[in-house]
């Protein structure tokens, strides 16, 4: 550690320079952080993800030849880390993945993340609620190579969620995100599928976007569709804090849409859906009550706190 702190610490500085006649020293800083990836991640690790933003970020650099071994270093460093560090590196890359970056930066961090449904599955289903969202918002970039790094990254995500209920229609509720007129034709088959298998919260992340846009809709059997869904998934959720992301969202939604609903059969399933809803909300704050939360920051505090370096 005496030796990669002041090492790092000229990585660090090296990686961000921007001038052209710098782009030597970019070069040189970039190859030797593939290197230390490469050989040295097991000591190196928590040096290299720190650094990792400021490599993207030069992974955008105005110059190729910077881009390169910067794009090199990137998927060296994603590639060798551990899969338990996963989803400290995700944080990193949902900050390069956003607007006002250069869009060489974006589309190789989206890219990384459709990296680690080879690498990371079981890791990156669980940050599945965080990471729909994320690429969801990258989905709509009006940047091709964007739009297109975020569409295959999404479809890498939902392949981890490993729901043999729902997997054949991932492509569908994929394609849902941009094409919203498709969203009454996939709420009906999605309707006819049978839910026998648990339900986590990484199937709740890919679906429930798709059900509450299926409750906004102007199509009255959109909406009746999206609460049967709603009753037959919410009775397969095993673990109840598994629905805690995604129930200030979607049981709003479907009480508004609930109330709203002028067909009567159509406003009695939803009320049914809204009851069994409520159920699992009420079960969900109980699971929360009993269950101990890790709080990252307050984890990592502490370890810095006993940490000496030798």
């Amino acid at each position: 550690p005496k030796v990669l702190v002041p090492l790092f610490e000229k990585l660090s500085t090296d990686i961000a320079l921007t001038n052209k006649k710098d782009e030597q020293i970019v070069i040189s800083a970039a190859n030797n952080i593939n290197i230390i990836a490469s050989e040295c991640m097991l000591s190196a690790e928590s040096f290299l993800i720190n650094i990792l933003p400021k490599v993207l970020l030069s992974a955008g650099h105005k110059q190729k030849s910077v881009r390169d071994v910067c794009e090199v270093a990137v998927k060296t460093i994603c590639n060798n880390i551990s899969c338990n560090s996963t989803k400290e590196v995700l944080g990193h890359l949902f900050t390069s993945s956003v607007a006002g970056l250069p869009w060489q930066t974006r589309t190789l961090a989206l890219n990384m993340i459709s990296l680690f449904g080879n690498n990371a599955p079981e890791q990156l289903g669980s940050s599945l609620p965080e990471v729909i969202p994320q690429l969801t918002i990258a989905m709509g970039d009006i940047k091709k190579e964007v739009k297109e790094a975020a569409n295959n990254a999404m479809i890498s995500a939902c392949d981890v969620i490993g729901n043999r209920d729902i997997e054949g229609m991932t492509p569908h509720i994929v394609r849902s995100i941009v094409k919203p007129d498709e969203v009454p034709e996939i709420m009906h088959k999605l309707a006819g599928v049978t839910f026998v298998q648990s339900v986590n919260s990484s199937a709740l992340a890919m679906v429930v976007p798709l059900l509450i846009r299926g409750l906004t809709s102007r199509v009255n059997a959109t909406k009746r569709q999206s609460a049967v869904i709603i009753d037959n998934m919410s009775k397969l959720v095993d673990d109840a804090i598994d629905a805690a992301p995604f129930l200030p969202t979607l049981l709003p939604a479907l009480t508004k849409a609930a109330d709203a609903m002028s067909d009567p059969e159509a406003r009695s399933v939803m009320e049914k859906a809204t009851v069994q809803l409520n159920k699992l909300s009420i079960a969900c704050e109980e699971a929360k009550r009993t269950t101990k939360i890790v709080d990252y920051n307050i984890v990592l505090e502490h370890l810095r706190s006993k940490i000496v370096l030798k």
